[in-house]
């Protein structure tokens, strides 16, 4: 029977006859009249033909065919069936990879009878050890899997301590070929199909040294001859990696010293970047890095082009080292201003873009500062409530119009920035200190940021914002945003988040939440992408876990 127009999709259409055909020629018997079982009238669905998928099993390897419920990936669909040819093909973060259930493909190997399998990964220097969700590990599972014998079990435990020589491999696979077959075959089947375990081995499992009766054709031969099939019309769609379970993260103002960025600018991509920022902020940045005054490096008009320039060379050195986390990340997220070098980051505005949106950003907010006594301070040690009770005391005690005192940057569990007019800020520092707060001191932030005193920032940036929305592509991987702690999908329209980076001004940046969220959705490792460790730090203090999975590009 024949393909359908698209090359690939088999018509059921038995009555149908075209050039080439033996079925259905004029004058002949058609082919839907005789009672043949369905597999004959289909080259796919004969019952020895590869391996038999249920449709629950479908859905847990492929989704919708866009999605992974489960979190499956190749080398946990090449453990299950114990391929070796598959198992090669996988990256090494493939192979450690986990499940929604937290499991390895070493999990598999001991799930469905794999040890061939799970003694390669242990060749590869893949994870065998690490536990579930549930705190199973490889090894607990083996001796808990009813559906294993004694000896399955012993030769996946030689396995797992990378013990299992190649005979008892080999026996392994013949035992596992063994058991699959159907019950109650002939006797003459099953002598062919004993007689025939290398070959059973190499087309299952890719195992052993049988060696085909024809030679397959290289890519390039294909490429020159093609093959004398139906050539499918539908163009294909383009399968991309899954994303890896990493965020990239990029500190804000604050993080800055003097001397930063010395040795990054010497690479290439770095140094042309430089340049063209030289251009675009009209001054040297790379002088004011590396020499200061401090002073003036901690101005707002000059840290926030600095900070957004310093993440992005650590990003290339990132790329250096780790370039599939740069490629694939699952997410991004900034502080502050670093939400704009996560946006750059996730491929929504160009370097030089971005830029200029930062460079109007930190003028704008320097103007804010410079309109009204300003000040922010750090309390550490008391719990929201507490911190909300004392911002409302301290903002009674300034009568002034712009009298404003809240918290600006929720960090991390009891830990706050808080912003306002200066004679709250130096009040509620008091107040603090007097409730035994661990710490409360002013920070020389500059300005009462993420606070209503940056409402005429606000204001001009809105304009910018709304003419570089044309110029902004979906990202491609998820942001989490500040003004919310929530994320914003991959392939988002920009006209979706726009108010978000518009808000975030004034609107309390919420840090605590968005890590806590980026975890909850699968996040594994972690990025500081940009001078100093002071997000780590303060993941330290949201999940222990996370923190030791933490990694900082410090430039």
């Amino acid at each position: 029977m024949p393909y359908e127009e698209d090359g690939e999709t088999w018509s059921n259409d038995f009555d149908l006859h075209e050039e080439g055909m033996a079925e259905n020629k004029p004058g002949h018997r058609k082919f839907s009249t005789y009672r043949l079982p369905k597999w004959a009238k289909h080259p796919l669905s004969h019952a020895f033909n590869g391996i038999l998928v249920k449709p629950e099993m479908y859905y847990r390897l492929a989704g919708d065919g866009y999605t992974n419920p489960l979190n499956w990936s190749v080398a946990h669909v090449a453990a299950k069936y114990g391929d070796i040819e598959l198992l090669e093909m996988c990256s090494p973060e493939e192979l450690n990879s986990q499940t929604a259930d937290g499991a390895l493909p070493a999990h598999f190997c001991a799930i469905f009878g794999t040890p061939w399998a799970l003694q390669w990964l242990n060749d590869q220097g893949a994870d065998v050890n690490s536990p579930d969700f549930d705190g199973r590990t490889p090894e607990d599972l083996i001796f808990r899997n009813k559906r294993l014998d004694f000896q399955e079990s012993e030769w996946l435990f030689q396995a797992s301590k990378g013990e299992l020589t190649e005979k008892n491999s080999v026996r392994a696979q013949e035992y596992f070929l063994v058991k699959a077959r159907s019950k109650g075959n002939d006797d003459m089947i099953v002598e062919k199909l004993d007689k025939e375990m290398k070959k059973m081995r190499k087309y299952m499992f890719s195992a052993g040294d049988y060696k085909l009766p024809y030679e397959l054709p290289t890519p390039e031969e294909i490429a020159a001859k093609p093959l004398d099939l139906p050539s499918s019309r539908v163009k294909p769609i383009e399968k991309k990696k899954q994303p890896l379970p990493v965020a990239l993260l990029f500190p804000g103002q604050g993080s800055q010293y003097i001397g930063m960025m010395k040795e990054a600018a010497m690479q290439p991509v770095v140094s042309e970047m430089l340049e063209k920022a030289k251009d675009i902020l009209g001054w040297d940045p790379l002088e004011l890095a590396l020499n200061g005054p401090e002073a003036k490096l901690s101005e707002t008009r000059y840290c926030q082009p600095l900070m957004f320039l310093a993440g992005l060379a650590a990003l290339e050195l990132l790329k250096e080292s780790r370039p599939e986390v740069v490629d694939r990340p699952q997410a991004t997220a900034g502080l502050s201003l670093g939400e704009y070098t996560a946006i750059v980051a996730a491929g929504v505005l160009e370097f030089e873009d971005a830029l200029q949106l930062v460079k109007l950003r930190g003028e704008v907010m320097q103007k804010a500062t410079d309109a009204v006594p300003q000040a922010m301070c750090s309390v550490a040690g008391l719990d929201r409530s507490r911190v909300d009770k004392l911002c409302a005391q301290a903002l009674q005690t300034d009568d002034s119009p712009d009298a404003e005192c809240k918290v600006a940057n929720h960090l991390f569990p009891s830990g706050f920035t808080c912003g306002g007019t200066r004679k709250c800020i130096t009040e509620l520092c008091k107040l603090a200190t007097a409730s035994k707060a661990l710490q409360a001191r002013v920070i020389k932030a500059g300005g009462a940021f993420h606070t209503k005193l940056m409402k005429p920032a606000e204001d001009e940036l809105v304009g910018a914002l709304e003419r570089m929305k044309s110029k902004m592509s979906p990202p491609r991987c998820a942001i989490y945003f500040n003004a919310t702690g929530k994320k914003i999908n991959a392939g988002a329209d920009p006209s979706t988040f726009v108010d978000l980076m518009r808000r975030q001004l004034t609107s309390e940046v919420c840090w605590e939440p968005s890590v806590k969220a980026m975890i909850m959705d699968g996040v594994k490792d972690f990025y500081e992408v940009g001078p100093l460790k002071q997000l780590k730090a303060m993941i330290k203090r949201i999940d222990a876990d996370a923190f030791k999975r933490t990694e900082n590009i410090s430039v």
